[in-house]
């Protein structure tokens, strides 16, 4: 599935078309073990947050897409498994939380 390439989100005062905000999720994914004593206060999750409540509901699957490259991107990295496997599950906390925490509000 590709990335729609319409959406775009201000996040702190600066515009990110979809090829931003994708390598804007890969930078902060990958800084995220910096800040793992701070669930649901990562700039990873507040950027997620952001982009779910600027992006349009038909287009908001790429939050999804987002994860998934990340995983990716994260399993490609040199780093040692059991780091791989930290960064991942800290990602998909981030964006989970961000997720549930965006729905919650939305009902």
């Amino acid at each position: 599935m590709e990335m729609p390439q319409r959406v775009s989100i201000r996040y702190k005062d600066k515009p990110y078309t979809t090829s931003e905000i994708r390598l804007k999720t890969f930078r902060l994914g990958l800084q995220i073990w910096d800040e793992q004593t701070k669930p649901r206060k990562t700039e990873l999750y507040e950027f997620i947050l952001s982009c779910l409540k600027q992006i349009d509901r038909q287009d908001r699957f790429m939050i999804s897409l987002l994860f998934v490259e990340l995983a990716d991107l994260i399993r490609d990295t040199a780093l040692e498994r059991n780091m791989k496997e930290d960064l991942i599950k800290t990602a998909f906390r981030e964006f989970a939380c961000a997720v549930a925490d965006f729905e919650d509000v939305a009902k």
